[in-house]
C-alpha cells in the first residue's frame, strides 16, 4: 500500500480534474486522516471525472472510497497472512535442509551441540543487532548455509584464539620460549 501522509487536496490536485477549473465539489478531507489509508493523487485524478459524471453525491463518494479503504485493509491483511505462510514454509524447508546437510553433525549427537555453540558463539560476536533482525525478519537465521559460515568463522576464532570471548588470550611467547620453555 502506497504511504502518502496528510494528504490534503490542493490548487494543483483541483487543476488535474478539469482542465485547469477548480472545481472540486468532493469533499475527501475523511479520508485524509486516517493513518492506515491513504489516498492516491493520480486514482484520485481518474475518479474524480468518473464520479462527477456519474452524478455521485458527496455521501456516495464516501461510500466508495469508505468500500475501498475496507478492500484495502483486507487485501493488506491477506498480503501479511500470506507473508507470515511463506515464511514458515522457508523456515521448514531450511529446516529439512539442516537435518539433510552431510557437513552438519546429527541432531541427536553431542556434536550438534558443540558445532551450535561454535556459531552462535561467531554470530553474537559478528553479526550487529541490526543484521540479525534481518536474519531473523527473514528466516535467513535457519538456513544451514549460514549456520556453516558462521560455524567455519567461530571455529576459526578458536584456533587463533583471537576474538574469542570464552576464553583468555594465548600468552604470545618467544621463539627461545618455545624451544627451550618458558622460565618464570
Amino acid at each position: 500500500m502506497q504511504e502518502n501522509q496528510n494528504f490534503k487536496l490542493n490548487q494543483s490536485t483541483y487543476a488535474l480534474y478539469d482542465n485547469g477549473k477548480p472545481d472540486c465539489p468532493y469533499d475527501y478531507s475523511k479520508f485524509s486522516n486516517l493513518s492506515d489509508f491513504s489516498l492516491d493523487e493520480e486514482l484520485l485524478a481518474k475518479f474524480h471525472p468518473i464520479a462527477k459524471k456519474l452524478n455521485l453525491s458527496q455521501e456516495s463518494v464516501e461510500l466508495l472510497l469508505d468500500i475501498a479503504y475496507q478492500m484495502s485493509k483486507k487485501q493488506d491483511e491477506k498480503y501479511q497472512n500470506d507473508l507470515c505462510q511463506r515464511q514458515k514454509l522457508l523456515i521448514e524447508e531450511y529446516n529439512k535442509m539442516f537435518d539433510n546437510d552431510y557437513e552438519i553433525p546429527d541432531k541427536n549427537s553431542l556434536k550438534i551441540r558443540q558445532f551450535m555453540a561454535v556459531a552462535d558463539d561467531a554470530y553474537n560476536k559478528f553479526a550487529s543487532p541490526k543484521l540479525k533482525q534481518v536474519f531473523n525478519e527473514s528466516g535467513l537465521n535457519f538456513h544451514p548455509e549460514l549456520i556453516k559460515m558462521f560455524y567455519k568463522i567461530g571455529s576459526l576464532m578458536q584456533e587463533d584464539n583471537v576474538f574469542y570471548s570464552n576464553r583468555p588470550p594465548v600468552e604470545e611467547l618467544t621463539p627461545a620460549q618455545i624451544l627451550y620453555g618458558k622460565r618464570d
